[in-house]
């Protein structure tokens, strides 16, 4: 649908809804993806195609939340198409290292220099939560593509594992792998940093 098929009081309504929803939906792009320019192009689809399918808005939910799930569809078509163009590896990481190694005894129990500290020794000062988002932002940022893409997709996101998969083309196995490595190389660069700040 064009503009020019549009009615005066949906333009008016319509540019309400951008004034109003462009600010939060910003924030929650640019949380959930690296680059910002890509969080103002993914904001910007969201209203291209919220615009073109106004006629479908049924006043069932509010404009906010409507047009937050357009943009939660179109943050899962980016980082399907991220995780299909390929890795970004990380310093001297490659694709099948795997952080349990070093991070468990053959036993499966955790190794002695690589055990969870207690929360009192990370956090003792009042801004323990600006300090975590900043440390799980860096840390998002150092995985490498797909293993990022998925942990986003399910817990930035919430999406369920089986939209996930089959959303990224992954095995039931390998969603896994890489969600338990991630979230591995997630607690110990965490760790890392918050304690190395610390001391």
């Amino acid at each position: 649908m064009t503009t020019a098929t549009k009615t005066s009081a949906q333009q008016t309504q319509f540019a309400e809804w951008v004034r109003v929803h462009t600010g939060d939906l910003l924030r929650f792009a640019r949380n959930r993806v690296k680059d910002p320019a890509v969080a103002d192009d993914l904001v910007q689809l969201t209203f291209v195609s919220a615009w073109e399918t106004l006629d479908r808005f049924a006043g069932d939910s509010s404009p906010r939340t409507w047009l937050f799930a357009i943009l939660k569809h179109k943050l899962a078509d980016h980082y399907r198409k991220v995780y299909r163009e390929g890795i970004k590896v990380s310093g001297t990481e490659t694709v099948g290292d795997d952080p349990s190694e070093t991070l468990f005894v053959p036993n499966g129990h955790w190794h002695s220099d690589h055990r969870p500290q207690h929360e009192e020794d990370v956090f003792q000062e009042d801004d323990e939560n600006e300090k975590l988002d900043r440390a799980l932002r860096h840390c998002l940022d150092a995985l490498p593509e797909r293993w990022r893409t998925v942990v986003e997709m399910k817990y930035l996101l919430d999406k369920d594992s089986d939209a996930i998969r089959e959303a990224l083309g992954l095995s039931e196995t390998n969603y896994w792998q890489q969600v338990h490595r991630a979230k591995l190389k997630l607690r110990a660069c965490i760790e890392d940093r918050l304690i190395r700040k610390n001391h």
